[in-house]
């Protein structure tokens, strides 16, 4: 394989404007479609674990979270260190390089892209000297490991393969490295069983089977498949076939007394899992704790409330790197579930010195919302791209995002184009079709039936569409306002075409020729009520899910410094599967 790679050279970023066109994965398997019929089993997945949770079956009810010292010795017995000693960078006896990576695990192509960016070494030129960024010592994943459903399959191939294809690639050190994570909400809707199996620690000394993979050969990968398949979505034809057949198993195997067989774990080459928990405290150096925290499904629960409180007592003074699953500052506006975790946690972004990383938002974004502190969302590990808020925020500007927000303005311009053809899924049109078909049904039945179709048809969808502008539950009279002009459009527009299309080409029975039309126009007009939403700062993923975009991946390069300073570098790609070097898209220190 010959010598040891060369470090790549990284170039700011700047203010380059973006490509024009983007590279999409071409080998199964493909990115989610938020519309269509996997996501669909996705958003089942998730009412059914939501049941579960509130039956109070806790997956953490298994856990038994590792105290701060026992889990820096399983992390110093992995580096080589000294796990007599009390903090990580004092066990090495130098600085500490941690990767972070967040919502990772969807279109293969692109998740491949990203292990490349992860995997490689840098160099920046800094004060007139080039530095060195190694690999990380750590690698931590921030949570939605795969999507859309994070089972033990789905993340075996939309991460683990794609990755391990890199990994086994490198030209290695002979060192072991750490993998940390913690779960966001995807990895919930399996209710933690695949995140175990890919972050839980092995029992030293035991043998567990591992997940099959390319440890003797290359594993082969699937022949490139031609746009108009992926247009058509036939994969996902294969993916309803695949969900169906799991159902059997499980079927059978409940009839029957028998077990389905799984992988019983995952693992990424080069590294090794040393968690017992979903969430974890790690100290990092004198004065500086990482915490590793899991509010899903809904709160930060009892148990990390007095495992955090217990740590926060030792350790009252100490500087904390927070590694959480969601946002406490989103498209620049408090987001609850984070400030939740910051409010259980006894913490404040005004007046502690934490240092908030996390992704779910799958863009990159960095404030500076206390003079202590930092809030840096690094969602940019292979799911589709969210982009930057469009809007004015209501505080003051981030002090780095990527995308620009000229470049996320004039992506979100492709919305309505790409719902109506059905780039996303037709999900959507299928409904709309059902919603057609329901009122000219009732208008066969005479006008007042007609009436009432249409007036409950209309508030059903204004109902829907506000329920979907105001996620964030800050601007409920703006969504109102929007949300009840399209309502009206949809919910008349079936009548209108009935009694229009026939007049323009009276030669054609319109029966099914107003579903067809009102699925399409209909979509167009969804899409324009993303965008509108979008741009006036009301609620800003629905769009950018429409689109499915691959392209700003990033990841988040930390070396901690032995006197618990924080350095950190951003590097991302924006087609990450074009061909050409990463880029530096930020940097800064803590």
């Amino acid at each position: 394989m010959g010598g040891r790679v060369q470090p790549i050279r990284l170039s700011p970023r700047g203010d380059a404007r973006p490509p024009r066109s983007f590279h999409r994965g071409a080998h199964a398997p493909y990115a989610t479609r938020w519309f269509g019929v996997t996501m669909l089993a996705g958003h089942a997945r998730n009412l059914v674990a939501s049941a579960i949770a509130a039956e109070s079956i806790d997956a953490r009810d298994w856990m038994r979270p590792a105290a701060p010292g026992e889990l820096l010795g399983h992390v110093a017995r992995v580096l080589g260190g000294d796990a007599s000693r009390s903090t990580l960078t004092e066990s090495l006896g130098r600085e500490v390089w941690i990767d972070f990576v967040a919502d990772t695990g969807d279109d293969r192509d692109v998740s491949q892209a990203v292990a490349r960016l992860v995997a490689a070494t840098y160099e920046v030129e800094e004060e007139g000297r080039v530095r060195v960024l190694p690999r990380g010592d750590v690698l931590l994943f921030g949570g939605d490991t795969a999507y859309p459903v994070a089972t033990g399959e789905e993340i075996a191939r939309r991460l683990v393969a794609p990755f391990n294809e890199v990994l086994r690639e490198q030209v290695g050190d002979g060192r072991s490295r750490v993998l940390l994570g913690i779960p966001g909400n995807h990895d919930w809707y399996d209710g933690l069983d695949g995140f175990a199996r890919l972050f839980r620690r092995k029992p030293h000394g035991t043998t567990e089977e591992e997940t099959p993979g390319p440890n003797a050969r290359k594993r082969r990968v699937k022949r490139e498949a031609g746009v108009v398949a992926r247009q058509l979505h036939l994969d996902e034809v294969s993916g309803i076939l695949g969900m169906f057949a799991a159902l059997v198993r499980g079927l059978r195997a409940f009839v029957t007394g028998s077990n389905v067989r799984r992988p019983r774990r995952l693992t990424l080459a080069g590294y090794e899992a040393v968690q017992d928990a979903s969430y974890w405290v790690l100290p990092l150096a004198p004065g500086l704790d990482a915490w590793g925290v899991d509010r899903q499904l809904g709160r930060l629960d009892y148990r990390q409330r007095l495992y955090f409180a217990e740590r926060r007592r030792a350790a009252s003074s100490g500087r904390l790197l927070f590694v959480a699953p969601d946002p406490a500052l989103a498209f620049g506006e408090a987001h609850d579930p984070g400030q939740r975790m910051l409010a259980a946690s006894k913490l404040s972004l005004e007046h502690d010195p934490v240092f908030y990383l996390t992704g779910d938002a799958h863009h990159y974004e960095r404030r500076v919302p206390g003079a202590a502190s930092v809030h840096v969302i690094a969602g940019g590990g292979g799911a589709f791209l969210h982009g930057t808020r469009v809007s004015p925020a209501p505080g003051p500007p981030a002090a780095c995002a990527y995308p620009s927000r000229a470049a996320s303005r004039r992506l979100l311009l492709l919305v309505p184009f790409k719902l109506m053809a059905g780039s996303s899924g037709f999900i959507l049109h299928l409904a709309l079709a059902v919603i057609a078909s329901i009122e000219m049904g009732a208008a066969a039945r005479g006008t007042t039936s007609l009436v009432v179709a249409a007036c409950v048809v209309t508030a059903t969808i204004a109902g829907v569409l506000f329920a979907n502008g105001n996620r964030a539950k800050a601007h409920p009279v703006a969504v109102t306002a929007v949300a009840l002009p399209f309502g009206a459009f949809l919910g008349l527009l079936p009548m209108a075409l009935r009694m229009s299309l026939p007049h323009v080409i009276p030669v054609l029975d319109w029966e099914i020729g107003v579903l067809v039309v009102h699925a399409f126009v209909g979509a167009f007009a969804l899409g324009v009520f993303f965008v509108v939403i979008a741009l006036l700062g009301l609620e800003h993923q629905q769009a950018f899910a429409v689109l499915s975009h691959p392209g700003f991946k990033h990841f988040v390069r930390m070396c901690v410094r032995p006197d618990g300073h924080v350095e950190a570098w951003t590097v991302g790609k924006d087609d990450p599967v074009a061909t050409g070097d990463p880029v530096l898209v930020d940097r800064f220190d803590w």
